[in-house]
Parts: structure tokens; C-alpha cells; sequence
């Protein structure tokens, strides 16, 4: 994500939600805070939003 405007997307299976984060961008990532380029990852099953950007 580029602020609220996705720039890419990958379908990513993985037992959690930091996993999927890290193999879909791989990159470590950390928690999101206010940074403007971050990953959000959307558990299909639940429809959580997770998100983390790059360390």
C-alpha cells in the first residue's frame, strides 16, 4: 500500500498473518504504525485486516 492506494497484490498461503506479510513481500516486516508504504494482509476465512510494514 502507497497511504490507502494499493500498488500490488499476491494470494499468499501461510499459517499467520506475519507469515503471509513476509512471504508475499519478502521482506521482514514489523507492526504498521504511520508509515506510508506498508503491507496489509485480509485473512480470506475471517475477513481480518492486518497490518505491517517493512523493517
Amino acid at each position: 500500500m502507497a497511504g490507502d492506494t494499493p500498488v500490488s497484490h499476491h494470494t499468499v498461503i501461510a499459517n499467520t498473518p506475519w507469515e503471509a506479510a513476509t512471504v508475499g513481500t519478502k521482506k521482514d516486516v514489523q507492526p504498521h504504525r504511520d508509515e506510508r508504504a506498508w503491507v496489509r494482509v485480509t485473512e480470506e476465512s475471517s475477513r481480518a485486516v492486518y497490518k505491517y510494514a517493512f523493517k
